[in-house]
């Protein structure tokens, strides 16, 4: 199936859940009371308690039923617990007797429910590992940042460069920027670099991608940003996969601070895999009517491709005061306020062109430089407060116990 076609019920993003029960009817109606959740989105797979560890598959939750024989689900739920990775191992118990749950949490379970299911509790415990994940994936490496619009025009590629380059001038920050604008090939103009390798050389390769090739395949700019060009050649485009962007922004993100993808205005499953990473993703537009409209359609889209690691906000680019479009207007439309805007600089960017020189070098204090170096601290002040945030709550397991021992 294609990628834009997939609806709500795919499971990009999901939790995968192995739900271990003796009793196939008991183990029917869990998943049914599981999946009507409907948020977060899961992948559930169904084992007997007496299966081996090998047959288990790769989870994000364990959830071990007690229905009965209590020695072979408490064999079971060791067994989950000592599994690498280590999911978290859920209890579902049908009596809420101390004893057996003391020797269950003593086993290794982290969360406990009872059954029936309370869609409440349920909801919140999935909800916490799947936060918990989400944040945990931001953390792994650098942070990866998507532009893209569906009106030409907008500036996609002057932003998504100028962004690169206010975070490597001004922050000191270690960046890539990745051209998925694959037929238009706008940033290696925009840079000018003449890449003498590009994207095309990653979907050539015969085995697992690796740091060396990568590094082989990137430009590097005199400000000490680097390009992942797009292929030289129009026709070249379709060669690349979204399995191929995929595997080099995973492996991108691991050797920079900041990866910036330029999306550019045709959307596909490049573009996908793209926001499937991404902890910023930016839709840029205008002050038209078009690009309002059409900023709709790409809210939808992304509610349908049930995107839930990342929320797309709105730059406002070649922004005029006096323009008959305004800013509030357009933020009313859309149904949430605007992130950024970016005046309309011409004389500057013209200036820029003509000199074959970057924004810093020809206007380092011009509005447009201001504004877009307000962006990049924007988005790296977000990182760190997100990497400082601590939950003060504990958890049930924790509530539990305390309860427990307090009984016992």
């Amino acid at each position: 199936m294609s990628v834009l076609n997939q609806k709500n019920g795919s499971r990009r993003g999901a939790l995968k859940v192995n739900l271990v029960c003796a009793d196939r009817d008991q183990r029917t109606e869990v998943r049914t009371s599981l999946v009507a959740l409907g948020d977060p989105p899961l992948d559930i797979a169904e084992f007997d308690p007496d299966m081996e560890t090998s047959e288990l598959a790769p989870s994000d939750v364990a959830m071990v039923v007690f229905n009965g024989n209590q020695e072979l689900a408490l064999g079971c739920l060791q067994r989950e617990a000592r599994q690498t990775p280590r999911p978290v191992v859920f209890a579902l118990l049908e009596e809420r007797s101390p004893e057996l749950m003391k020797r269950v949490l003593r086993a290794g379970a982290d969360e406990l429910l009872f059954l029936p299911l309370d869609v409440g509790d349920a909801t919140r415990a999935l909800l916490k590992i799947s936060e918990a994940r989400r944040r945990e994936d931001h953390h792994e490496g650098g942070q990866i940042i998507s532009l893209v619009s569906l009106v030409g025009g907008t500036g996609v590629t002057s932003l998504a460069g100028n962004l690169a380059l206010a975070m490597r001038y001004v922050l000191d920050q270690k960046v890539a920027v990745v051209d998925l604008d694959l037929q238009t090939g706008g940033l290696s103009v925009f840079l000018n670099l003449e890449p003498d390798r590009t994207i095309m050389a990653l979907t050539e390769a015969d085995k697992k991608l690796d740091s060396i090739q990568l590094e082989g395949t990137l430009s590097k700019h005199a400000s000490g940003v680097y390009l992942m060009a797009a292929p030289k050649r129009i026709e070249d485009s379709e060669l690349v996969s979204d399995a191929t962007v995929g595997a080099m922004l995973d492996l991108m993100r691991q050797l920079f601070d900041y990866v910036i993808v330029d999306c550019g205005t045709h959307i596909d499953a490049n573009s996908v895999a793209a926001w499937e990473r991404s902890k910023n993703l930016f839709y840029v537009l205008d002050q038209s009517i078009s690009a309002a409209r059409c900023a709709w359609r790409f809210v939808d889209l992304v509610q349908r491709l049930g995107l839930r690691n990342v929320e797309p906000a709105f730059v406002l680019s070649r922004h005029v005061a006096n323009h008959p479009i305004t800013e509030e207007q357009l933020s009313h439309t859309l149904a949430q306020p605007i992130f950024a805007k970016v005046p309309r600089e011409e004389k500057v960017l013209e200036r820029i062109q003509l000199n074959a020189q970057d924004l810093w070098q020809v206007a380092p204090n011009s509005p447009l430089a201001k504004s877009v170096e307000e962006i990049a601290r924007r988005i790296t002040s977000s990182d760190a407060e997100l990497a400082n945030d601590e939950s003060s709550d504990g958890s049930i397991v924790s509530r539990l116990l305390s309860a427990i021992g307090a009984r016992a």
